[in-house]
Formats: C-alpha cells, structure tokens, sequence
C-alpha cells in the first residue's frame, strides 16, 4: 500500500467495531473520541491522551488513549511501521474489560488482519442445551491443518472443535471468539459444502507468504478490508471522521470487493438472494470504474428496471462517490435511456405504457382469428410475449420457425401460418398510433447502434441492476451499447425476485459471455434469519435459473442476525387487522415512518389506508418517486413498489385467499404452464415482500386465509 503520508505522522485504521461503539456514545463524547484520535495522529505522546500499553492484556499490541477523564479509545499498535489501529472505544471499566481478552493478530495462512477473543476454556453449551460429551461435533471429519486453511484462528481451534450444533457456531461469531472470515468457511462446512468448496468461495487468492508482522500489507487483504478502514494522512483521517453514518457502515465483505474492484476481463454476472447486498457492490463497481477512468473514455451508464430503483440508486451514489466520479456516471432506467436516445434520432413513437389502450389494440387485433382456432385473446397475449417479441419474429416464415420452448399450448406450423394474421394486426395497429412496446424501442435503438455504428452512444462500461426483470431484447440492446472487452459489462440480479413477467434470459445467447467471470453472494445483511426462512419457504419447489441457462439455488443464503419468527395471523374483518397493525407497531417500539404496510393490489392499499386513517394514523402511500415519509406517518405500498427498498418492521398485509396469490393474475393464464409461471411470480412478490424487512415482519389477513400462510398460522 502507498500511504503517501507527511513525515512524522502515523497512519490510523479504524475497525467497523470502533464505528459501531462510537455510535453509542453521546454527541460530546464522539466529537471528544475523534478530537483525541486526530491528535493521536499528530502527537502519540502528548500528555493529554495518556497513551499507555496495557501489559497484563492479551495481546502486548493493545494500548489505550483518553478521550476524556471517563472514556477511553481501545487500539493495536504495529509501532515498527508507525500504524494503529482503532479497535473500540468506551467508558473506561467497559473498554478495559473489552480489550481484556481480545488478540488481534495476522493469519500466518489468509494474510489477513483478524480480531478475536481467547477465552479460558472452549465454548459454553448454547443456551437452553444440555451438555452431552459424546455427541459428535460439526467438524469432526475436517482435520486441524484444514481449519486453519480457512482462516481459523490456532488459538481458536478449541472453540471450533467444541461446537455440536449450529447455534454453537452462531454463539461463537455474537462472541467474537471466531473471526468473521472464518466464520464463512465453518458455515459453509456445516450447510454441506466440502471443503474444497468451501476453500475456493473464502480464500480464492491465497497468498503464497505471509509476514505476520506486516499489518500494513494484511490491511490491504480484501478480508480485512471488511473490518478496517485506513486513513493514510492527516486529510484522509478528517475525511473518515467528517464523513456521514452511512458511509462508515459501508465495510464490504471480501467477496463482495472482490468483484466491485480490479480489472475485469469481460462481463461479469452477480446472482445473490434478496438482502445479500447486489446492489452495494454495483454501486462500488460503479464508483471503482469512474475512480479509473481516464479522459476520453467515455461515462458509465448505471442502469435498471424502474425509475424508482434508479432514483434510489443515485441517491445512494452521492453518498459514496466524490463530485468528480458523480460527473462520470449515469444513473437512468433502461426505458427512459433508450427513449432519449432515440428521440434524439428523430424517433417520432412513444411507449404502450397505459394497459387499457393495450387491451382495446389487442381485442381490435383479435377479431382477426380464424374461426377454426379456439384460443383466447389471453393466449395471443402471451405468445406475443414470450416468443414473437423475445426472438424478434417479423413474418410468418419466421414465426413457423421460431423456439416455443415452455409454451403450454402446442401448435404445429399450419396452425402457426393460420394466427399469424391477428399478431400482424396488432404490430400495425401499434405502428398507426405512433406506439412501441418497450422491446420494440430495445430492438430499434440496437440495430439503429448496429447500422450506423457513428450513433453509438459514448460508453465506457454498462452496469445493470435487478437483470432478473430484464428481456432478451434489453439485453442484445445492453451488448450494443459497449465494445466487448475488459471492464464493458458488470450484471446483478435475483431470478427468485422475478415479478414483472420476463422471460428467463440466457445472456450467452445475448452475446453476452461470463464464463468464468461469475459470482454469488450467499449472506443476506438486511434480514433476520427467522425472516429469510419463511421467505424462502414461499418459493420451496419453484425453479429459479441463473440468468445464464442454468439454475440457481439458495443452498447456502443465510443471514448472520436473528429475531423472533414473523408473526402470521389472521382477523375477521379488515378493522381488526388495521388494529393489530397498530397495536404490533406500538408494543414492538416501532417508528411509523420506518415501517410499511405491503398489500398486493393499489385497491387494498387504498381500504388499508383509510381503515388506518380512521384509527388517527397519519398515513404515507409510496406511489412512484415519493417524498421523504412525515414522521409519525406510516408507509403503505404495494407488492411491487418496495422492490428495493427497506424498513425496520414490515407487515404483509391482507394475506387472503383470492389476493395472495392474485386469483385474476393466475386464473386468466392460457395454459397450465402459463399458470404455474405466473404462480410462481406471485411467489417472488411475496419472498420480495418479506425481505424488505430489516428487523421484524408480520403476516396478517382477514377473511379466509391464503394457503400459503396457512401452516405458519398460530
């Protein structure tokens, strides 16, 4: 690492615990805390911060500073190479007995810089467990030299050895006697993995020495990234304690900086279950692109599905990236990115948005259809989606030889030639009201980009979120945009948060290679586990692809915090519910404004919300681009509006038979295999639904129950 540091001043980290204890504090307390660490930086020794080594300790690393006559500033010293590092700060009893047992030592087999407790024996029984000496432990079949491999700590051998079931493993990371990076491995080793695959996903890049008495090259391991962050200098340092709560809790977890930086030597693809933090390491990717980027390169477009997302992407960009890298990116929903290119090309047909002007061209195209041919308008539609628009069908000797691929209804090519007529009429009805449907738009902007290739637009790089809502069209489109090579594509997405109808898309058939240069994230940040497994639970038996013609599998997604199992339960009528709703905000401690009621229809949200309203509860309805929530207010929006967001307490709500899932959105599929696809949409509303929930989530309904809840109920 290149400190670049003025002569004379040390170099400081902080740990993500040091941001964590210093939260606690009160105001005074923290500006006194970082007053004493910015004069620490200049002077170790003035008198004032009575910087003492604390030799009874466990580790003769650990030194302590005053902040004041109470608090005090935990700290590891590497004095050869005049670094230090912030581990924790606190009143005086509380931060010594902190530091009491900690070590904070250099893996001598990852290179990375770990922070852990040495207690006196191994672990304790979990809590409400009775000890039993001859039940076999969670690693018995993986040896001590493997263990170490992966990170573990020797010192910490006798924990690991002593875990029978997996709250044992928990317990040990809540207690810090594993490091976090460890803890990766183990859990890997306990849900199935081997340990050559657990190898490969926690220490990909092993390095071939360690020096462990090198802590300035260990903070540079993508590993202790996770936990520390450096400042270089003196302005680096104003920087880190000036810089907002949200940008100190921005720690990335190795496998996530992993793929946010460095070069790339093609398009990548990120699959990761909801909460595991895609969106994070897009925005990183994003700011590590504009970071390098040299005059002349062109800007970033920084792209996704709805306009929601991409406000919320930008606001979340200004947080994390400085003025000058804001400049190079472009944050826009692919729909209105592509509308403003090609308005800029003359382009005089504006986008089928309005569903009813949709359906009325559609009955117009319908009268079309042979007698001979019984087949709903709802087929038409359907086949329409998922095969002409997809593969680009223009004529009936294309249609007879296009892919019907999990299409419930067979036809043969003289059926094909016989309904072509109604799929003709409905393009020329589109084309004489000056209408394009969004893939229309995708196909015309790319082979415009194709034919002319001067129009192409100015881009370094493409990244795109939420992919899983993508088409095939949006993606040959997305190819076009940049020249393949290093660093052009960077692709996040979720197949099990599909709700908008998509077609699965295979990018290699998009042109879009990433053998090799593929990733999941298996950790969910955001919610309770309790939550995630009821999530999950919802899609038991549903097939999720991998956005690349394979599958997916959430074999190994967890979460590393916990709280009490969602309450489900269920009234007689929607004032009962509405009054639950509020009693659980009151009795849980919960702020209105950071919770949201989810309902699945706007019709619903509307009777929620007058029902809430009726009980004297301010209510705010995300609809679009909201305003920032009142205080007190209460959020309400449907199923597909919080895509993306989150909140503290989150309640499911109106979980009736008939709305989830939505009777008319399954009942009107043409086919069987239609129907189980748009069931299994409305699954991925409900999983999307639960896990916008950080701390607490809540399944209520009326009238009769939705069988998917019905054996979660008390």
């Amino acid at each position: 690492m290149n400190w670049n540091r003025e002569p004379e001043m040390a170099s400081v980290a902080f740990s993500d615990k040091y941001f964590e204890s210093l939260l606690k504090l009160t105001p005074n307390e923290q500006s006194q805390a970082n007053k004493a660490v910015m004069l620490f930086q200049q002077d170790r020794n003035h008198p004032s911060l009575n910087y003492e080594k604390l030799p009874s300790f466990r580790d003769d690393k650990v030194r302590s500073i005053r902040a004041n006559q109470d608090v005090r500033i935990i700290l590891a010293a590497a004095e050869k190479e005049d670094l230090y590092l912030m581990l924790y700060v606190n009143h005086h009893d509380t931060a010594y007995k902190w530091a009491e047992k900690r070590k904070i030592e250099i893996n001598p087999n990852t290179g990375s810089l770990q922070v852990f407790t040495v207690e006196e024996s191994a672990l304790e029984p979990a809590s409400g467990t009775q000890e039993t000496p001859a039940q076999p432990g969670l690693f018995d079949a993986i040896r001590d030299r493997q263990l170490l491999q992966l990170g573990v700590p020797e010192d910490a051998l006798a924990v690991v050895r002593s875990m029978n079931i997996e709250a044992d493993l928990e317990t040990a990371l809540i207690n810090e006697q594993i490091p976090k990076d460890a803890h990766d491995g183990l859990f890997m080793l306990m849900a199935g993995a081997s340990f050559e695959e657990a190898w490969n996903e926690v220490v990909p890049a092993a390095p071939e020495s360690v020096d462990t008495e090198d802590f300035t090259t260990a903070l540079t391991r993508p590993e202790s990234r996770a936990l520390f962050t450096v400042a270089e200098n003196e302005q680096a340092l104003q920087e880190v304690l000036n810089q907002s709560i949200e940008k100190w809790r921005v720690f990335l977890h190795p496998a996530q900086r992993r793929l946010a930086e460095g070069k790339k030597n093609g398009p990548v693809r990120v699959l990761g279950g909801a909460g595991t933090g895609k969106t994070v390491v897009a925005m990183h990717r994003a700011k590590w692109l504009a970071n390098h980027l040299h005059e002349g390169d062109g800007k970033l477009l920084f792209t996704t599905f709805t306009k929601n997302l991409a406000a919320d992407i930008q606001q979340n960009l200004n947080k994390i990236c400085s003025q000058e890298s804001l400049a190079k990116i472009e944050v826009l929903n692919l729909d209105a990115w592509v509308m403003n290119f090609l308005k800029k090309q003359g382009y005089d047909y504006g986008l089928l948005l309005d569903s009813r002007e949709e359906r009325k061209l559609w009955e117009q195209a319908y009268s079309e259809k042979p007698a001979s041919i019984d087949l709903g308008m709802a087929f038409f539609q359907e086949e329409w989606a998922r095969v002409v628009q997809p593969q680009s069908v223009g004529s009936v000797d294309e249609y007879k030889k296009a892919s019907r691929i999990g299409r419930g209804t067979r036809l043969n090519r003289q059926q094909r030639v016989e309904i072509w007529p109604v799929f003709e009429r409905y393009r020329h009805l589109l084309a004489s009201n000056y209408l394009k449907e969004t893939d229309d738009a995708y196909r015309d902007a790319r082979e415009l980009i194709e034919n002319k290739p001067e129009m192409c637009p100015d881009l370094a790089a493409v990244i795109v979120d939420e992919a899983q809502d993508m088409g095939s069209q949006a993606f040959m489109l997305i190819r076009a945009l940049v020249p393949a090579g290093p660093n052009d594509l960077f692709i996040v997405g979720d197949g099990h948060q599909r709700i908008y109808g998509k077609n699965k898309v295979v990018l290699g058939q998009c042109g879009i290679d990433i053998r090799g240069r593929s990733a999941r994230l298996k950790i969910n940040y955001r919610t309770t586990d309790e939550t995630r497994k009821m999530a999950v639970s919802i899609l038991e038996g549903v097939e999720v692809d991998d956005l690349d013609g394979g599958q997916d599998t959430q074999k190994f997604y967890h979460s590393l915090m916990h709280g009490p199992t969602p309450e489900v339960r269920f009234f007689e009528s929607m004032d009962q519910q509405a009054e639950a709703i509020l009693a659980a905000v009151r009795t849980n401690n919960l702020v209105p404004e950071a919770c949201c009621v989810i309902a699945r229809t706007r019709r619903e949200v509307t009777e929620l919300k007058a029902a809430l309203e009726s009980r004297q509860q301010l209510c705010h309805v995300l609809e679009g681009q909201s305003a920032a929530t009142p205080d007190d207010a209460l959020n309400l929006a449907t199923m597909h509006r919080v895509k993306g967001l989150e909140f503290d307490g989150v309640f499911l709500a109106s979980a009736n038979q008939g709305l989830v899932p939505l009777d008319f959105v399954v009942n009107s599929a043409a086919d069987a295999v239609t129907r189980r696809q748009r069931e299994n949409e409305e699954r991925a509303l409900v999983y999307v639904s639960l896990t916008r929930a950080r701390k607490l989530a809540f399944v209520f309904g009326y009238g009769r129950m939705s069988e998917w809840f019905s054996g979660f109920a008390d």
